[in-house]
């Protein structure tokens, strides 16, 4: 696992502590966000779907991301857990806030895929 569910909470606890919104999971959020932390993982016929560092990061961003699991805030912990990913692999986000959040808004709003996701992380993640 990339980011246990126990660090996903933390990470939505930590980002509406600091900048504001609403507490809480959904009803169906917890197993929501057992299946997006366990996405990076995911397997067929034993191969790895997401083999690299970036394909997992951003399996883990746009499974939040679908996945829905809180009452708000899923946007801004997808891209905080994306960051966090990246950097446990040892690579680096390089966008800016701009960028970013264009990035974020085109997941949630269906005009980027998760293929897309990879194209964008390819063009805007480094090794550190």
């Amino acid at each position: 696992m990339v980011l246990a569910p126990a660090d996903i909470l933390l990470i939505h606890e930590l980002l509406m502590t600091s900048f504001g919104g609403m507490r809480g999971i959904t009803e169906s959020g917890f197993g929501r966000l057992e299946g997006a932390a366990a996405a990076p993982s995911a397997s067929a016929f034993g191969m790895e779907i997401f083999p690299s560092a970036r394909e997992k990061a951003g399996a883990l961003c746009y499974a939040i991301m679908k996945a829905h699991p809180f009452s708000d805030g899923n946007k801004r912990v997808a891209l905080v857990a994306l960051d966090m990913a990246l950097d446990a692999a040892g690579l680096r986000l390089q966008a800016s806030n701009h960028e970013a959040y264009s990035a974020i808004m085109a997941l949630a709003d269906g005009s980027m895929s998760r293929e897309g996701l990879l194209d964008w992380l390819e063009r805007h993640s480094t090794e550190r």
